[in-house]
């Protein structure tokens, strides 16, 4: 029986925005599902009950929503990367999931929606196009505001007051967001290159906007070594040896999106080229993997009767 896998358009190069819809892609590639899967960049998470994207439907009726409940659907039907694994890396591909899932989501969504310049010249003006009126003028600060608050509040990042460790002349009163401020490098984790450090200063920016970036550099000092060591020990191409895995999905998709050119801000993309020489080759050997100018899976268009109307942004809003 064929079904739909329901994801976040494009904004850019990639065919979807959204990490965990273009892991959901990513997927279905490898796994060699063409004759049953038809993609839809709907662009449209009120089909699922819970509003979320990547969402699988059949006949009409959404059976997965998010990344890990299609992730066992696409196991269900029998299309699974993972089945040929050991019971130990089994277990240690469903902790680096978890563990991708958990962080790099941070950075992903710091990157596209919370770096103010980033959301405002590309994320926001690329996400008017995927959405129909009027939920196209609303939808941009609702991510905004969610992603906001899944860094803030649900991982305890603090994004929007400066740490004690900045001297008082590193800050500037939040109303003057665009004004020049200086990082001092002695504030940066010891693995962010100072060259990394140099072109954040030379940016524009103000107090929230530069200890948001500070903050997300230190974080992902301390997120990346554990893939580097990962990488460092496989024996192939791919976390675990020559064959992909859900595993390297996920993390794939994040790293796309976290380092495609002109699409990205670019201190992550500085960081992995400086400091952590597996993972730039990780990412260098699998570009391919974008689904760019791929010819194997069926990408089709957005069904009229599922765009965003009044109702459907109603329904929405009670929801919420």
């Amino acid at each position: 029986m064929a079904f739909e896998l329901h994801i976040w358009g494009p904004i850019g190069l990639l065919p979807s925005f959204d990490p965990e819809c273009l892991a959901a892609a990513l997927y279905l590639k490898a796994v060699g599902a063409r004759s049953d899967c038809i993609i839809i960049p709907s662009s449209n998470p009120l089909l699922s009950d819970d509003y979320r994207l990547p969402a699988v439907r059949v006949n009409g009726c959404v059976v997965a929503s998010g990344f890990f409940d299609v992730l066992r659907f696409f196991k269900s039907r029998g299309l699974d990367l993972d089945q040929d694994l050991s019971p130990t890396e089994k277990a240690q591909n469903t902790a680096l999931l978890t563990f991708i899932s958990e962080n790099f989501t941070i950075l992903s969504l710091y990157i596209q929606r919370l770096h103010v310049l980033h959301f405002q010249e590309v994320f926001r003006p690329g996400l008017i196009q995927l959405i129909p009126f009027p939920f196209q003028y609303v939808a941009p600060m609702l991510l905004f505001t969610a992603a906001k608050q899944s860094i803030v509040h649900v991982h305890d990042i603090n994004i929007s007051k400066s740490d004690s460790s900045f001297a008082k002349e590193n800050t500037v009163p939040g109303i003057y967001f665009f004004k020049k401020q200086t990082i001092r490098y002695s504030d940066v984790n010891d693995n962010v290159p100072r060259t990394v450090v140099d072109k954040i200063n030379k940016t524009a920016g103000g107090a929230s906007e530069f200890s948001g970036v500070l903050r997300m550099l230190n974080f992902a000092c301390e997120v990346l070594p554990s893939i580097e060591s990962m990488l460092s020990k496989s024996e192939g191409l791919y976390l675990f040896g020559e064959k992909l895995r859900s595993s390297d999905c996920l993390l794939l998709a994040h790293l796309l999106v976290e380092t495609m050119p002109n699409y990205a801000s670019p201190f992550v993309k500085d960081l992995i080229e400086s400091r952590f020489s597996y993972i730039h080759k990780y990412l260098d050997n699998h570009k391919d993997l974008s689904l760019i100018n791929d010819e194997g899976l069926r990408f089709a268009g957005v069904d009229p009767k599922d765009r965003m109307t009044m109702t459907n942004t109603f329904r929405k809003y009670i929801g919420w």
